[in-house]
């Protein structure tokens, strides 16, 4: 649409008027020349005499011009409806938009009666002005007259079904922007079951109605009629064949337009669904009706953006909880009151941070801590671990939950494995650049405890309960103690087909604070 120049955008409802006011014409003029009326005989007696194929251009003008002259009076009504909308699209104001968009549902509404009054007005006149100059009996002019109105009939279907195609494909988007054309009152709407309904009345009753309209009038005239039967019949089968031709096309092209205006938004809604399926939430469906279709469309949109928002917050939740964790809990699978389960619990510790971070720029070590940590992960989800919780400059994982992991002890010994060698790794960039090295201490231990969901009702945290977790906790503390980088409980080793290289039993049970029982360990 031309925003410089709003009239353009509306040049097409006026051309689609004269397209309708003009092919109908033609039909009635097509209709009862084919009729085996002494008038219609006649007038093609005079075609023929006169050479009607070197006259036809100056008959089409004259028709072009009577299509003209008799639209006027639809034009005017229409630029009259479609005020407001020149208005808005001459400068979008908010104020003036509601009553643009009423005026643009409206104008189909408001045509077909001024449409069909021009089509009763204009052949009434024209045909009875014909009888009184004699040039037309009665009943042909009633004839004419009536079948003039039935092609009427069909013409402004045509008209309404135009205009809101092309109404629906130009402006309403531009003015309905993200639908909802149902929240605008006083206007008109259609319904699905009424278009289909008129489709089938205009598309079969109207054929029918001509055909047994003329036949009743030719049996009128049979005794006055002075052709032989087989002129007779002959007359009445070529006007059969003109009216299913001339309905036919017809019908096809209200076929066309009421299909188009069901199967559209619904194609659009499952290619819009498509696009949702391959994880484009942004798709919408342009909604530009206020039926059945466009109340479907705004609640699917609606729908769309809950899903949308919903992945917002999938994904921003994915930022502070575990990819993991934030699944379970959304689809439920945690039990409000949690569940018990068998896992491996790891606890990895700084050696010496403390005193880094009062030696150095805050900054500095905040950078230095979130590289460490960064790595540190890799290595833990690597190997199907999960990191619960940060907790200063201490690492507090499990391996086992949420999802189950039958081979949690040997993950959770690699994933140390693994993070002795990045920090090795680590250690190096470190040194290069001129920034502290780092050294840590690793304690795991296996064994069964409850997962849950535990805090406030505003604030939740997924944790581990147990003494699982305590003894976890006291063995990455021992590795200060007895001078191991890392040390494992029995209860891991012996789920293990091999013992890591550099592992080492301790040759007594140790006891640690707050464990009422002496611990089997393993050092490296």
């Amino acid at each position: 649409m031309d925003r410089e120049n709003p009239a353009s955008a509306l040049t097409g409802f006026y051309l689609v008027a004269l397209v309708a006011t003009f092919m109908a014409m033609l039909v009635i003029i097509i209709i009862n020349l084919s009729t085996p009326f002494e008038f219609s005989r006649d007038r093609i007696s005079e075609l023929m005499d006169s050479g009607w194929i070197m006259g036809m251009g100056l008959r089409l003008g004259r028709l072009v011009l009577a299509t003209i002259l008799s639209s006027l009076p639809l034009i005017a009504v229409m630029r009259r409806v479609l005020r407001p909308v020149r208005r808005y699209l001459a400068g979008p104001n908010p104020a003036l938009r509601e009553n643009a968009g009423r005026c643009l549902i409206n104008l189909p509404f408001i045509m077909v009666p001024v449409n069909l009054g021009l089509w009763i007005l204009v052949p009434a006149t024209l045909f009875t002005l014909m009888f009184e100059f004699n040039l037309m009996d009665n009943t042909t002019a009633v004839t004419f007259t009536v079948r003039s109105f039935m092609v009427g009939l069909m013409s402004s279907a045509i008209l309404f079904f135009s205009l809101e195609a092309y109404a629906r494909k130009t402006l309403i988007p531009v003015i309905f922007p993200h639908g909802r054309l149902t929240d605008l009152d006083r206007t008109r709407r259609s319904s699905i079951s009424r278009r289909i309904r008129a489709f089938y009345r205009l598309s079969s009753l109207i054929p029918l109605a001509h055909i047994v309209l003329t036949l009743f009038v030719l049996y009128l005239q049979v005794d006055d009629n002075p052709m032989s039967t087989r002129e007779f019949a002959g007359s009445a089968l070529i006007f059969s064949l003109v009216i299913f031709c001339i309905f036919f096309i017809g019908s096809g092209i209200l076929t066309r337009l009421v299909g188009h205006s069901i199967s559209t938004p619904v194609n659009e809604m499952v290619q819009t669904v498509k696009s949702i399926e391959k994880g484009d939430y942004t798709a919408r469906v342009q909604v530009v009706s206020n039926d059945e279709i466009g109340i479907l469309g705004d609640a699917f949109n609606h729908a769309v953006q809950g899903l949308a928002d919903r992945q917002r917050i999938r994904e921003a939740f994915g930022r502070y909880v575990d990819p993991r964790v934030r699944d379970e809990i959304l689809s439920g699978r945690i039990p409000l009151d949690g569940e018990y389960k068998e896992v491996t619990v790891l606890f990895a510790d700084l050696r010496n941070f403390t005193p880094l971070t009062a030696s150095r720029d805050p900054k500095e070590t905040v950078a230095v801590l979130n590289r460490y940590f960064k790595t540190m992960a890799g290595a833990i989800e690597a190997n199907k671990g999960l990191i619960l919780q940060f907790l200063g400059d201490e690492i507090y994982a499990v391996f086992g939950a949420p999802a189950t992991d039958p081979d949690h002890p040997r993950h959770a010994v690699a994933a140390a494995v693994d993070m002795e060698k990045r920090l090795g790794a680590l250690n190096l960039e470190f040194n290069a650049q001129g920034l502290p090295v780092l050294s840590h201490g690793i304690g795991i231990h296996t064994g069964r405890v409850l997962a849950a969901n535990i805090g406030s009702p505003e604030r939740l945290s997924y944790l581990l309960v147990g003494d699982t977790v305590n003894i976890a906790s006291r063995l990455q503390a021992m590795t200060r103690e007895l001078g191991a980088r890392l040390i494992l409980s029995r209860e891991t080793v012996r789920h293990l087909p091999d013992l890591p290289e550099g592992l080492a039993r301790h040759p007594e049970p140790v006891r640690a604070k707050g464990i009422d029982r002496p611990l089997e360990i393993y050092l490296g």
